[in-house]
């Protein structure tokens, strides 16, 4: 009797915890969907920064993972007309969105990244950001001075290895 009512509670707390960890995985999430049905990379990468919810670092958990935000952002990075999606991005994006586009604006675009910048701090608030396993809130103003120092746009170019850039 006792050990059918233990066995009953062990199954219970396992269906409960595999739908933590699905609910937790983002499986349920709805998939970014680019604007006019496009599905070329460059598109799906715009629509992704734009609908961007947190700012998150090269490597994000335990394994390391490269999270979609970054690659979307190196998609946009290595494309011909960067500057001019970065500058969309800026104007239209989430606020998350508009830290990527300050990132990519900061590499070759002074001029539009100040003017960005000082648009998008005026703003203030705080965003939502991934450092490695440490999901945290953090001001935008903060955020803005990293970028202003180059540290997340060397981080989205390297993936974790040094490089000089500037």
């Amino acid at each position: 009797m006792f050990g059918s009512r233990v066995i009953q509670l062990a199954s219970m707390g396992w269906s409960l915890s595999v739908i933590a960890l699905v609910l937790k995985s983002g499986l349920l999430v709805a998939p970014v969907s680019p604007p006019g049905g496009k599905q070329d990379p460059l598109s799906i990468s715009i629509a992704v920064l734009k609908q961007s919810e947190t700012f998150k670092a090269a490597a994000v958990g335990e394994a390391g993972i490269t999270p979609n935000e970054v690659l979307a952002w190196r998609v946009i990075f290595n494309s011909p007309d960067r500057y001019a999606v970065f500058r969309d991005i800026l104007a239209t994006g989430s606020r998350s969105g508009r830290l990527y586009a300050l990132a990519g604006l900061w590499l070759g675009n002074a001029d539009d990244f100040a003017a960005g910048a000082k648009r998008v701090r005026m703003q203030g608030g705080m965003v939502t950001t991934v450092r490695g396993c440490i999901v945290s809130s953090e001001s935008l103003g903060g955020l803005i001075d990293e970028i202003m120092a180059g540290d997340w746009s060397r981080e989205f170019l390297s993936a974790g290895r040094v490089i000089m850039v500037r």
